[in-house]
């Protein structure tokens, strides 16, 4: 038996069964996110503020489950401060996170509609012949007039 190692491991047990508290290097580590984000969140208040032990930041394994809370809110388009707005409503029914939301989803769809215009233009120039941007005869500058008779292409130049 060897005292040093036995005393190493019951100190290791205590800290997993007992203090399951990570250290800002391991939620970091686990959850992908850099220490300094971890810091910078604690900062604005999207992280409650850690435990301290000897000096060292010291986070319950929940927050973990909050970080991927605001990594699905962030991917969704929400703001840090939006993401803030939703953690601190806690009205019944939520009803500033659901403004929240639907805000989000309208502006989730202009995105789209605008993207979907921005495929269609890209999809028009690629089959597009013409010799470059600037000459070109197929329609993609609305302001100049449509092409009449049979010759598109000297009808459209200035």
């Amino acid at each position: 038996m060897d005292p040093v190692n036995d005393l190493e491991l019951t100190l290791s047990q205590v800290r997993t069964r007992e203090s399951p508290m990570l250290t800002i290097g391991e939620v970091a580590r686990r959850s992908g996110v850099a220490a300094t984000t971890l810091r910078y969140y604690e900062q604005i208040g999207l992280l409650p503020a850690p435990t301290r032990l000897g000096g060292q930041r010291r986070y319950d394994e929940a927050v973990l489950s909050r970080l991927e809370v605001i990594a699905l809110c962030k991917t969704a388009g929400f703001a840090l401060d939006e993401i803030q707005r939703l953690f601190a409503d806690d009205a019944p029914g939520r009803p500033a996170s659901r403004a929240l939301a639907r805000a989000k989803l309208a502006q989730i769809d202009a995105q789209l509609d605008s993207l979907t215009r921005a495929r269609a233009v890209i999809e028009w120039g690629m089959r597009c012949t013409c010799p470059s941007i600037d000459a070109c005869t197929c329609g993609i500058h609305p302001t100049r007039p449509a092409p009449v008779g049979p010759d598109v292409r000297s009808a459209r130049r200035f």
